[in-house]
């Protein structure tokens, strides 16, 4: 029995290896356009941050302060173009990108300052364009100005600046132990996902070539007359996908080892995460090793009950379809879940896995809820074995009509 299943699994590793458009499509493409894609997003995000950064925010304004034009003359990010402008010509001129931003203080506004105790607050106005990113970053600096020039008044009506401050204030992040120091979160985060997709997507179009593809050629049929156990078969084509599957996640992951470099601005929650401030061990690798494992299994089984209950690749495809979308938002749940991990979370299939490998990256894995993953991913697996088996048997399913 063992050797009539590696003559299966080899004879279907053969298949996919010796097809040199199958090895670029399901290993060297992913791997380039992967590094490729994410490498050019990264430069993208960064071009915007540095433009934003070297723009000079051109701003105009009617009634400003003395003051307030002496603190943007201080401050070699802002340009002050004075002049009477109205609103409506303020606001053409900002849509059309002349300018960045426009103010406009109430007449009499220094005087009604000093006249505070009367109860009659200055208006200040601001103007932006919400489609304009230089606009919206000129919005915050100004923003952030007047907040400046707040602290400044209430300090000369009180006589004293420090009267302003009730408090000091010292926060420090606490010293991480380098066993629980993990990775950046932000990578944390996004490579659970990554690579439960990656899994997916690299047995998905070899599975359904595999099973559904030779039903709806026919040449499933010859295989099935030979002196086999059926279940030989279908275990033969499960492990031959789930090696596939692995190949296919490593080179996916290569290229977003390789793209890190240059898409740190939205891998990492920090921006300036390197590999070589990895802390993770041997226990860590094997840990998160196991949790890819028990994905594999549940991934490639899927991919079988699916292809097998269909007559043809079309027909496969709109069945997986589906189950790749739940794939996708368990990834994205996990990515974007609380701090906090329910104990009851660790026995659901997918989302499990999932949780363990970000605990891992993070350097909180915990050996125990790995293996109770684990092995509640091997528990479904074996049934969708069990189904697959018992489909190979059903001439109705392999010989449709």
């Amino acid at each position: 029995m063992f050797k009539s299943l590696m003559i299966i699994t080899k004879k279907e590793l053969r298949r996919v290896f010796t097809d040199k458009r199958l090895v670029i499509t399901s290993f060297i493409l992913p791997m380039l356009s992967i590094a490729l894609i994410y490498s050019m997003m990264g430069y993208m995000i960064q071009r915007s941050q540095d433009d934003l950064d070297s723009h000079v925010t051109r701003v105009i304004g009617s009634g400003v302060p003395l003051a307030i034009m002496d603190m943007m003359d201080t401050d070699d990010s802002i340009e002050f173009i004075t002049g009477n402008f109205d609103r409506n010509t303020a606001e053409q001129l900002i849509l059309d990108e002349t300018y960045d931003y426009y103010l406009y203080f109430d007449p009499g506004f220094e005087a009604k300052l000093t006249a505070f105790e009367s109860g009659q607050l200055p208006l200040i106005e601001g103007a932006y364009s919400p489609k304009s990113d230089q606009s919206i970053n000129a919005n915050y600096k100004m923003r952030a100005l007047l907040e400046n020039y707040r602290q400044t008044v209430l300090a000369e009506r009180i006589g004293d600046a420090s009267y302003l401050r009730v408090y000091d204030l010292a926060t420090a992040g606490i010293e991480i132990p380098a066993q629980n120091q993990g990775i950046d979160r932000g990578i944390a985060n996004l490579v659970p996902m990554l690579v439960s997709i990656f899994i997916f997507a690299g047995a998905m179009s070899i599975g359904m070539d595999s099973i559904a593809g030779e039903k709806e050629r026919g040449t499933i049929a010859t295989m099935l007359l030979t002196p086999v156990d059926r279940g030989v078969i279908i275990g033969g084509k499960v492990i031959s996908l789930s090696i596939v599957a692995l190949i296919s996640m490593i080179s996916s992951f290569i290229g977003v080892l390789i793209s890190i470099p240059f898409s740190l601005n939205f891998l990492s929650a920090s921006g300036v995460f390197e590999m070589s401030q990895m802390s993770l061990g041997g226990t860590d690798f094997l840990m998160f090793f196991i949790s890819m494992i028990g994905l594999v299994g549940m991934y490639v089984t899927i991919i079988s009950v699916l292809s097998m209950i269909a007559n043809s690749l079309k027909e496969a495809g709109a069945y997986i379809t589906p189950a790749y979308m739940v794939i996708m938002i368990a990834g994205f749940m996990n990515m974007f879940g609380s701090g906090t991990v329910n104990p009851m979370n660790y026995y659901v299939p997918i989302y499990n896995n999932l949780i363990n490998m970000q605990q891992v990256l993070l350097g909180d894995g915990n050996f125990g809820k790995v293996m109770i993953s684990f092995t509640t991913s091997a528990a479904v697996t074996i049934i969708l074995l069990g189904i697959s088996r018992k489909l190979m048997h059903n001439e109705k399913v392999m010989f449709p009509s």
